[in-house]
């Protein structure tokens, strides 16, 4: 009887342990009292053919995850049926995952129905202001509603509004400008709309001193059609709620989702996707999670100001570079100790592999620590060895057959070319000799960002490290014991970098994609001897386009290309000419539509991998 009485105590005990007893959490604590940490599927349903099977739900349970929602699957409703009941066996809670976006076809059925951009770019969605578009969305989630009225481990929907469409401007949705919404406008104003081309409507609206009326007539419509599916949900089950991405969020999910899917009973989850992995990969551990936590605050913050219900939980994603297991792992309770939980977009690893296992072993870790009330964990020391390495070097080969120009000790004032993102520039430099490079951080939108550097040599030892606050200069020193290549990493997370003078010559590192903002007057690069012809590729996002053109040793325009509204990339065939074996230059241009903002450039794998400021600088190949 005493056996029976402790095992008893012990069956308790545990059932206070979320995550690993989870029949003892109900729904409304998920989030307030107990911390969500849930799981977006990926790994486990390609091993049975993007089909959820039992035993998934039970790994997710047993590794401590307290809602599971499979990546695919939110159509097939016998399977949403099934994945609920085995949540329910497990003690966990389900989530079907489905996009926000519903792709619009080609021809008549959709025309003045799909997104319109401000710029004038359509994509192939259905506009949300599209009855299509409202049909599709609460088809299956009011079939969700009845099915959580009967089984409350069916909790709600994550939806997905990142866009995946060709033409890309920015996540969904902003304002349409639709011919469904500009006639809905006119009728409602009483006044009538001329036919206008797709990229003159706003500007003609601002003309008219009717832009602001507009913005506020769609918003109220959206509004309204969040309302519909709300009260369509909550006939079924008012407990039932929306998690929606990325959070905190667009305007569609700030102005209409947020403040009509949120109430009291069903707070929205508000599912952050900006600390993915550190903001730079050169960020140690543990400055990388407060630099994270910040990110938290601040989307907590805008959340905040809109004054309705909601939940928050900061987003993990293994496939991003710098979230190795065990960031991931401290990343996810520092984002359940700043928010009310965590979850992660699970992909990169795969099943059958050791990365799996490694990820595997550190999310379990977090959920232990986040179920024992242990949310300082992410602050312990790191127990495996931190090392960016050469992940942006692919060919270690290419490094020692470099040939490197004069080393003078001149410092060189640079053109103005504007980094973004992670990049690796290359030093070339000679023993002894004094290595002075100045840098410069360069604001991008409302919130600064630090400039984070990292120094290596050629076995990739780190030499010195250093941080550049926002909007300011700062130098990176060192003395070279041997001659050669040195590896200076950097990034500037939000914002943007400049190299402003160096005494050494600078190679940007373009063998995989160098990122930018802005544009570049001029680049130069070595084309190898016995080399006829070469490409370079040129990216863009959607409205943000560019336009390369590839000039000769003898400054002649040799080649142009350049990304459109609709095509994200371009490809630039070069033919040499006789004119291998010397110094070409390239510039970064603005393309005949879009802005000139972010792009990327990646030199051919026949050439050089490096491009520099000025034709002195010109790293070249051995044969």
């Amino acid at each position: 009887m005493r056996k029976i009485l402790v095992l008893s105590m012990i069956a308790v005990a545990l059932a206070t342990v979320q995550g690993w007893c989870a029949q003892g959490v109900s729904r409304q604590e998920l989030g307030r009292t107990v911390k969500l940490t849930i799981l977006v599927d990926k790994v486990m349903q390609p091993v049975e053919g993007w089909v959820t099977k039992e035993w998934m739900i039970k790994a997710a349970a047993d590794a401590g995850f307290n809602v599971f929602s499979p990546r695919r699957g939110h159509e097939r409703l016998q399977e949403v049926r099934d994945v609920t009941e085995w949540c329910r066996k497990y003690g966990i809670y389900h989530m079907p995952w489905m996009r926000g976006t519903l792709e619009a076809p080609k021809g008549p059925e959709a025309d003045g129905k799909r997104v319109v951009w401000a710029s004038g770019n359509e994509q192939p969605l259905w506009s949300p202001n599209s009855d299509e578009f409202w049909e599709w969305t609460a088809r299956y989630i009011v079939e969700y509603a009845k099915i959580s009225a009967n089984n409350k481990h069916l909790m709600g929907v994550f939806l997905d509004y990142e866009n995946y469409a060709p033409g890309k401007e920015g996540n969904l949705y902003s304002l349409s400008y639709d011919d469904v919404i500009l006639k809905r406008f006119a009728q409602a104003r009483g006044i009538e709309i001329p036919k206008l081309e797709l990229g003159a409507r706003k500007s003609w609206l601002e003309e008219q001193k009717l832009h602001e009326e507009f913005e506020r007539f769609q918003i109220a419509h959206w509004r309204e059609r969040c309302r519909a599916l709300r009260q369509a949900v909550d006939r079924h089950d008012p407990t039932f709620q929306f998690c929606i991405y990325p959070g905190p969020g667009t305007p569609f999910m700030l102005e209409a989702a947020l403040p009509e899917w949120s109430t009291a009973q069903a707070p929205i989850i508000l599912a952050d996707p900006w600390i993915y992995g550190r903001p730079s990969r050169f960020l140690p551990q543990a400055e990388a999670l407060e630099a994270n936590r910040r990110i938290l605050q601040r989307g907590i913050e805008t959340a905040k100001a809109k004054g309705v219900p909601f939940l928050y939980a900061g987003g993990i994603d293994p496939v991003v570079p710098g979230a190795d297991p065990e960031f991931s792992g401290k990343n996810a309770v520092m984002s359940s100790e700043t928010t009310d939980g965590y979850w992660i977009f699970y992909e990169g690893p795969t099943y059958t592999k050791q990365d799996h296992a490694d990820y595997w072993k550190w999310f379990t870790w977090a959920n232990h620590a986040i179920a024992g009330g242990r949310l300082n964990a992410w602050r312990e020391p790191r127990q495996t060895e931190e090392d960016w390495s050469l992940t942006v070097f692919k060919d270690p080969d290419k490094l020692r057959k470099l040939i490197l120009p004069q080393v003078t000790g001149k410092r060189v004032k640079f053109p103005e070319v504007t980094l973004r993102g992670e990049n690796l520039l290359v030093l070339a430099a000679k023993a002894g000799q004094p290595v002075e490079l100045t840098l410069q951080n360069v604001l991008v939108g409302k919130f600064p960002s630090p400039l984070i550097w990292e120094l290596r040599d050629a076995s990739m030892q780190k030499l010195t490290s250093g941080t550049i606050p926002g909007q300011k200069e700062g130098k990176v020193r060192f003395t070279p014991q041997k001659d050669g290549v040195y590896l200076l990493g950097a990034s500037a997370g939000s914002s943007a970098y400049r190299v402003v003078s160096a005494n050494v010559p600078v190679g940007l590192f373009a063998g995989e994609d160098l990122s930018l903002i802005f544009g570049a007057p001029r680049l130069y690069f070595q084309v190898p001897q016995g080399i006829d012809r070469f490409t370079l590729r040129a990216t863009g996002s959607g409205g943000e386009t560019v336009r390369v053109t590839v000039h000769d040793p003898a400054g002649k325009e040799a080649a142009t290309g350049q990304t459109s509204l609709r095509a994200r990339t371009a490809s630039i065939p070069v033919s040499t000419a006789g004119h291998a074996g010397k110094v070409w230059s390239l510039a970064i241009l603005k393309a005949d539509e879009g802005v000139l903002e972010d792009n990327k450039l990646r030199l051919d794998a026949k050439l050089p991998p490096l491009l520099s400021f000025v034709p002195e600088h010109v790293f070249s190949l051995r044969d």
